[in-house]
Protein backbone atom coordinates (compact mmCIF):
# COMPACT_ATOMS: atom_id res chain seq x y z
CA UNK A 1 0.00 0.00 0.00
CA UNK A 2 1.15 3.53 -1.27
CA UNK A 3 1.71 6.19 1.67
CA UNK A 4 -0.83 8.28 -0.63
CA UNK A 5 -3.89 5.46 -0.24
CA UNK A 6 -3.46 5.46 3.57
CA UNK A 7 -5.66 7.20 5.90
CA UNK A 8 -4.43 9.95 7.63
CA UNK A 9 -3.04 8.99 11.14
CA UNK A 10 -5.17 10.91 14.45
CA UNK A 11 -1.97 13.60 14.21
CA UNK A 12 -2.61 14.51 11.02
CA UNK A 13 -6.24 15.12 11.07
CA UNK A 14 -5.80 17.15 14.53
CA UNK A 15 -3.25 19.36 12.33
CA UNK A 16 -5.49 19.52 9.42
CA UNK A 17 -8.26 20.47 11.17
CA UNK A 18 -6.67 23.40 13.56
CA UNK A 19 -4.42 26.03 12.20
CA UNK A 20 -1.19 25.86 13.79
CA UNK A 21 -1.58 29.66 14.35
CA UNK A 22 -4.28 28.95 16.70
CA UNK A 23 -2.80 26.07 18.35
CA UNK A 24 0.37 28.73 18.82
CA UNK A 25 -1.77 31.68 20.22
CA UNK A 26 -3.57 29.25 22.91
CA UNK A 27 -0.84 27.87 23.95
CA UNK A 28 0.90 31.10 24.30
CA UNK A 29 -1.70 32.51 26.33
CA UNK A 30 -1.80 29.66 28.35
CA UNK A 31 1.98 29.86 28.96
CA UNK A 32 1.51 33.34 30.02
CA UNK A 33 -1.48 32.62 32.59
CA UNK A 34 0.97 29.96 34.10
CA UNK A 35 3.98 32.57 34.35
CA UNK A 36 1.52 34.93 35.42
CA UNK A 37 0.45 32.74 37.88
CA UNK A 38 4.35 31.90 38.90
CA UNK A 39 5.05 35.89 39.16
CA UNK A 40 6.83 36.46 36.19
CA UNK A 41 4.51 39.45 35.25
CA UNK A 42 7.15 40.56 32.62
CA UNK A 43 7.41 37.39 30.68
CA UNK A 44 3.19 36.91 31.32
CA UNK A 45 3.13 39.94 29.38
CA UNK A 46 5.15 39.45 26.51
CA UNK A 47 3.83 35.69 25.81
CA UNK A 48 0.07 36.64 25.98
CA UNK A 49 1.28 39.96 23.30
CA UNK A 50 2.66 37.14 21.52
CA UNK A 51 -0.02 34.82 21.86
CA UNK A 52 -2.65 37.69 20.48
CA UNK A 53 -0.11 38.85 17.82
CA UNK A 54 -0.50 35.72 16.39
CA UNK A 55 -4.30 34.99 16.85
CA UNK A 56 -4.72 38.48 15.12
CA UNK A 57 -2.54 37.59 12.24
CA UNK A 58 -4.64 34.97 11.84
CA UNK A 59 -8.18 36.65 12.10
CA UNK A 60 -7.33 40.33 11.17
CA UNK A 61 -11.08 41.44 11.13
CA UNK A 62 -11.92 40.38 14.65
CA UNK A 63 -9.20 42.37 16.00
CA UNK A 64 -10.76 45.28 13.93
CA UNK A 65 -13.99 44.80 15.13
CA UNK A 66 -12.59 44.82 19.14
CA UNK A 67 -10.53 47.83 18.51
CA UNK A 68 -13.58 49.73 16.65
CA UNK A 69 -15.94 48.60 19.62
CA UNK A 70 -13.41 49.12 22.66
CA UNK A 71 -15.19 52.76 23.27
CA UNK A 72 -18.52 50.64 23.73
CA UNK A 73 -16.67 48.47 25.62
CA UNK A 74 -14.78 50.89 27.81
CA UNK A 75 -18.34 52.45 28.26
CA UNK A 76 -20.35 49.49 29.69
CA UNK A 77 -16.87 48.70 32.13
CA UNK A 78 -17.09 52.64 33.14
CA UNK A 79 -20.88 51.66 34.32
CA UNK A 80 -20.03 48.77 35.83
CA UNK A 81 -17.61 49.98 38.13
CA UNK A 82 -19.92 52.78 38.91
CA UNK A 83 -22.78 50.54 40.22
CA UNK A 84 -20.22 48.29 41.75
CA UNK A 85 -19.27 51.44 43.56
CA UNK A 86 -22.53 52.32 44.54
CA UNK A 87 -23.76 49.16 45.87
CA UNK A 88 -20.69 49.13 48.14
CA UNK A 89 -21.18 52.89 49.46
CA UNK A 90 -24.85 51.39 49.88
CA UNK A 91 -23.63 48.59 52.04
CA UNK A 92 -21.39 51.18 54.15
CA UNK A 93 -24.02 53.14 54.47
CA UNK A 94 -26.04 50.10 55.91
CA UNK A 95 -23.19 48.77 58.07
CA UNK A 96 -23.23 52.15 59.43
CA UNK A 97 -26.97 52.50 60.96
CA UNK A 98 -26.34 48.71 61.98
CA UNK A 99 -23.94 49.20 64.07
CA UNK A 100 -25.05 52.56 65.49
CA UNK A 101 -28.42 50.74 66.49
CA UNK A 102 -25.84 48.14 68.26
CA UNK A 103 -24.25 50.31 70.00
CA UNK A 104 -27.19 51.87 71.35
CA UNK A 105 -28.64 48.58 72.11
CA UNK A 106 -25.76 47.87 74.19
CA UNK A 107 -25.42 51.15 75.24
Amino acid sequence: MTTTNMLPSPVAEVVSENSWPRAVAAGSLLAGAFLLLAGRRRAALVTAVAGTVVAALEKPEVLREIWENTPKYLRASQDFLLRAEDVVDDLRAKGEKVRAMLNKVQG
